[in-house]
């Protein structure tokens, strides 16, 4: 079983962040970390649970706090108003993002060389973008996230290795934004997979998620395949 949580304060530019991170119960040398990244609402108990389960396989899972001050939203009628600054502004998310990378880097027991990212709906684009900017990350996943690019300045090529875990049915993340994506991986020649789940939606992942008219709805079997494809991921190239 996994520790318990640990908090960790960090600063990504102003902004203080209360992430917390999780080891296994008998860590055996520097172990890989993987920081998780939570959707638009923030660090909540669903992020913590897939921390510890992901802490249990074997790594250092790091929740971060990308929002800042450990903020958590319950009214969905904040969803644009909390999502707008990062859409509006990709380099204020890059900076939260590698503030959180630059603490997980100084986690007791980390191995500062292998550090993989993780990441749902908002948290998916969050890491890919990480991807995008060519920081020292092996590999990153994204579980049902948005997939459209960003204008910010990076490397010509993507070394980061990428898993993109998608519902083919997502109506927030259509078919022509996943061609977009692909075109984009392909010309930055990055070594990318993409798994799309039949007659799965958004949120494919999230227990509460039956929101059919939104196109969000939990699908048991998909969690669980995107689950295993990720801890596959990470034994390769973590």
């Amino acid at each position: 079983m996994a520790s318990a949580a640990t908090t960790l304060e960090y600063r990504a530019g102003d902004t203080l962040c209360r992430g917390e991170y999780y080891t296994p119960d008998k860590p055996a040398g520097p172990l890989p970390v993987v920081l998780v990244c939570h959707a638009w609402d923030g660090l909540n108990d669903e992020v913590r649970e897939k921390s510890r389960k992901l802490a249990d396989a074997g790594y250092i899972a790091f929740a971060i706090d990308v929002h800042g001050d450990g903020r958590v939203i319950t009214d969905f009628a904040e969803l644009m108003p909390t999502l707008a600054p990062y859409l509006e502004n990709r380099a204020l998310l890059l900076e939260r993002m590698r503030g959180a990378l630059e603490a997980a880097r100084a986690i007791p027991g980390a191995d500062a060389s292998r550090i993989g990212a993780m990441g749902y709906c908002f948290g998916g684009m969050a890491v890919l973008d990480l991807a995008r900017a060519g920081d020292d990350v092996r590999g990153v996943v994204s579980f049902h996230g948005s997939l459209d690019g960003n204008t910010l300045e990076g490397p010509q090529t993507v070394a980061t290795k990428i898993l993109v875990l998608h519902g083919e049915d997502d109506p927030l993340v259509p078919a022509e934004t996943v061609a977009r994506f692909k075109a984009e991986m392909n010309a930055k020649q990055a070594d990318w997979q993409l798994h799309a789940y039949g007659h799965t939606v958004h949120a494919f992942t999230r227990p509460a998620a039956n929101d059919p008219s939104f196109g969000t709805v939990y699908n048991a079997a998909a969690d669980r395949r995107s689950w295993q494809s990720m801890l596959n991921f990470f034994d390769e190239v973590l």
